[in-house]
C-alpha cells in the first residue's frame, strides 16, 4: 500500500511540476527605452513603431521654444518670433541685468546662441 501511495505522490508532484513550468518560464520581451527630443518613452519593440509616431517627426512649436528658452536662463518671456526656420525668444534674464535673446533651431530644438541685451 505504501508503495502505491508513494508512486501516486511522485506522479502527482512531477505532473504539477511540469504543469507549472511553462507558467514560470516566459519569453524575454523586446522592449527598450527611446530617448529623443520629446523625452523618454518606452519603445515597444515593433519595427514600424516610429513610422506611425507623430511626435518623432514634428518640429519645435512656440510652446517648446519657450520651454527651451526657460531652461537656458530666461525667466519671463517677452516675445517669441519665428524667423526662417529658427525661433527667437526674448525675455528677462534669470541672473544678472537685462534681457536674453535665445535663438533655437526650429527642426531639432538645439540652442544656436544666447545673447545678453542690456538696456540702459
Amino acid at each position: 500500500m505504501r508503495k502505491i501511495i508513494a508512486g501516486a505522490l511522485l506522479a502527482t508532484t512531477l505532473g504539477l511540476g511540469f504543469a507549472a513550468a511553462p507558467a514560470a518560464v516566459q519569453p524575454a520581451s523586446a522592449q527598450g527605452i527611446a530617448i529623443g527630443p520629446n523625452g523618454v518613452r518606452i519603445y515597444p519593440g515593433d519595427r514600424d513603431y516610429d513610422r506611425y509616431d507623430r511626435r518623432s517627426r514634428r518640429d519645435v512649436d512656440r510652446r517648446d521654444a519657450e520651454y527651451i528658452a526657460r531652461r537656458n536662463g530666461v525667466d519671463r518671456v517677452r516675445s517669441v518670433t519665428r524667423r526662417g526656420g529658427d525661433w527667437i525668444v526674448v525675455g528677462e534674464a534669470r541672473r544678472g541685468r537685462g534681457d536674453l535673446r535665445v535663438r533655437i533651431d526650429g527642426r531639432s530644438g538645439r540652442v544656436q546662441n544666447v545673447d545678453r541685451i542690456i538696456r540702459r
